[in-house]
């Protein structure tokens, strides 16, 4: 479910990643990447392009369990983004012990999603996985094979 609302966050403003020259796209460049992220190199909407790219493909990638830790690395690096974006938007909001107005600090959610991917980072996926099936016809084929080549 993590990876399908990243493929979301990817994605808005149309279908697919990057939806350049849509209002979404365009709110993003102007009211985030150019005032919080204007220290990178390079055009922000290059990084804003990068940025839609890493959700969308890493979430579809998450999902399904595929190359599970790069998309977890990916994702993890674009969510820690967001939570520098919001502490530098709006600060702390007097966390742990601020009461804000709509019951969430505007860093949790980002926070959370850094939280998962970090542990799929270290862990990896599951046996229900598409890497699990590839680690286990890999494993098989050393198996049937010999194992090493020994001299």
């Amino acid at each position: 479910m993590t990876g399908l609302l990243m493929i979301h966050h990817g994605s808005e403003g149309g279908f697919g990643p990057a939806n350049f020259g849509t209002p979404e796209f365009q709110g993003f460049l102007d009211f985030i990447m150019k005032p919080y992220f204007g220290f990178l190199p390079g055009p922000p909407a290059v990084w804003a392009a990068i940025h839609d790219y890493i959700e969308f493909f890493g979430g579809a990638f998450f999902a399904i369990g595929f190359l599970t830790r790069p998309a977890a690395l990916s994702l993890l690096l674009t969510m820690m983004s967001a939570v520098y974006f919001h502490l530098s938007a709006v600060g702390s909001q007097g966390f742990p012990l601020g009461h804000v107005q709509n019951y969430s600090y505007d860093f949790e959610e980002p926070m959370l999603y850094s939280l998962i991917f970090l542990m799929f980072w270290f862990n990896g996926a599951g046996p229900l996985s598409v890497d699990s099936i590839i680690y286990n016809q890999i494993s098989t084929e050393k198996e049937e094979g010999g194992g090493e080549d020994t001299q």
